[in-house]
């Protein structure tokens, strides 16, 4: 494809990301789904009509060559013990100087390899104010009246060797007086999981054109996992709230809390989607969804990137924050068991 115009092309790539976002707030505004009760894509859908904006797509991205080899003299914390299972990555930010931009050079320097990244090497950089585990962990920048991958948050495709299941630990940290939007409000936390061509943004996943789930936050702070499968209700993807004890999970501020998604893929069968995919949501240890009866491919797509996807979204600035706002991660882990460095999962 011809590099002329690319800047335009990316940009209207990144103006379909947020609007399902904003859908997926609106379908957590019904009644809260039981941390340990299944929701299928035939439940009935929120009555919310999402505005025209800034979609929750994952995007293409800049367009880049394949993804380059991590750099000589990389290196990444020992693999922590994993139950039932074994780390295929974890990251905890100990290596390089506070003050250290966390761009494409970063990642792969600890072993993760990425083909682009968006505002990585402008809003992330490592920060020893605070850690969940040593001495530094990683802060990304939300600045205020700002939306969108390009000016808000940061972005990274992560290659991952294609699996039915993974699960993805990160220990999170909302920065004191986070803002969640101004009038409106939706955003995007941390890292999820893709497969395929990532469906997304608005996209009607018909299981040749992959599938997303990812972490995203609503009216003060309220937490949901937001995914794109086969059959979801309506035009953007379909959203849990998650839900421990019976409460209502929101993003604290100010302390950290551990996070664990499982994703497992459904089998095909004879061309057919079986709907045996499944999500699977922790919070501190605590289950706060699971959801099943899913049907994400009908090819042999499997889990094959973990995506960092977090901004602040919407479809204009009502949806920015008011004021610099900024999350900490430390100690993200992707394995293929209960990530051993996950808070202890709860009977």
């Amino acid at each position: 494809m011809p590099r002329i115009g690319e800047s335009r092309m990316r940009r209207a790539v990144m103006a379909v990301l947020a609007a399902g976002l904003v859908a997926a707030v609106g379908a957590c505004a019904a009644p809260p789904v039981e941390n340990v009760a299944a929701v299928t894509p035939s439940d009935p859908p929120s009555a919310a009509v999402p505005p025209p904006g800034f979609e929750a797509g994952i995007g293409a991205g800049p367009p880049s060559a394949s993804p380059s080899p991590s750099p000589p003299g990389s290196s990444s914390p020992p693999a922590p013990k994993v139950v039932d299972g074994e780390s295929v990555q974890v990251t905890d930010f100990e290596r390089a100087a506070a003050g250290t931009a966390y761009g494409k050079g970063e990642w792969q320097s600890d072993g993760w390899s990425t083909p682009w990244e968006l505002g990585m090497s402008s809003r992330a950089a490592v920060d020893a104010a605070v850690a969940h585990s040593g001495g530094k962990s990683l802060r990304v920048s939300y600045p205020a009246g700002q939306i969108g991958p390009e000016d808000s948050g940061a972005q990274a495709p992560f290659a991952l060797e294609p699996r039915r299941e993974y699960y993805v630990s990160q220990w999170i940290r909302l920065g004191a007086g986070f803002s969640f939007g101004t009038t409106n409000f939706a955003g995007k936390v941390g890292l999820g999981l893709a497969g395929g061509d990532s469906c997304s943004g608005g996209q009607a996943c018909d299981g040749t054109n992959g599938f997303s789930s990812r972490l995203i936050w609503g009216r003060d702070g309220k937490a949901a996992i937001y995914y794109y499968s086969m059959g979801h209700a309506g035009q953007y993807g379909d959203a849990a709230d998650l839900v421990t004890g019976g409460d209502q999970v929101f993003w604290p501020s100010d302390r950290w809390v551990n996070v664990v998604q499982r994703l497992r893929v459904n089998t095909v069968s004879g061309g057919q989607a079986n709907a045996d995919g499944e999500i699977e949501i922790w919070v501190d240890g605590a289950r706060a969804a699971h959801v099943t009866g899913l049907r994400f491919v009908s090819n042999g797509d499997q889990v094959d990137r973990a995506y960092f996807s977090s901004f602040a979204g919407g479809g204009d600035a009502t949806f920015a924050p008011r004021t610099d706002s900024e999350i900490f991660y430390d100690d993200l882990e992707i394995a293929t068991g209960w990530p051993g460095t996950a808070a202890p999962r709860l009977p």
